[in-house]
């Protein structure tokens, strides 16, 4: 098993490392292609950026799904015939699945909130 998990992980690890250099050089050539010909670099900015309390509030309820997921798939794994793999996985991802929807639904509502007071 460690004789598999090590090559891809290398593997991995490069070419994720090629990709990130050659997404930066790319963005940094092309900004500043712009900035010489006297436009404006602003059409990079990536939007509206949400803010942090709500990257805290997405991961807070991701975590607790995932710690719920943990609860229950310790509960099947001792109290049924279940295959210990099985019974840690699947409720670990459907709770996690669960949390992003339900933070998707409170994120949702508060930018609807947001945009009747504006």
């Amino acid at each position: 098993m460690v004789e598999i998990i090590v090559p891809v992980t290398l593997f991995g690890g490069v070419f994720t490392m090629i990709i990130m250099l050659s997404y930066f050089k790319n963005r940094r050539m092309e900004r500043t292609s712009l900035i010489a010909a006297g436009k404006e670099a602003s059409i990079f900015n990536e939007g509206d950026k949400k803010p942090l309390i709500s990257q805290a509030l997405k991961f807070g309820i991701l975590f607790i799904g995932v710690g719920l997921g943990l609860l229950v798939g310790d509960y099947l794994a001792n109290s049924t015939n279940m295959e210990e793999t099985i019974a840690y996985l699947a409720p670990v991802c459907i709770s996690g699945g669960i949390s992003l929807l339900v933070y998707y639904l409170i994120q949702n509502k508060l930018d609807q909130k947001n945009k009747e007071e504006i």
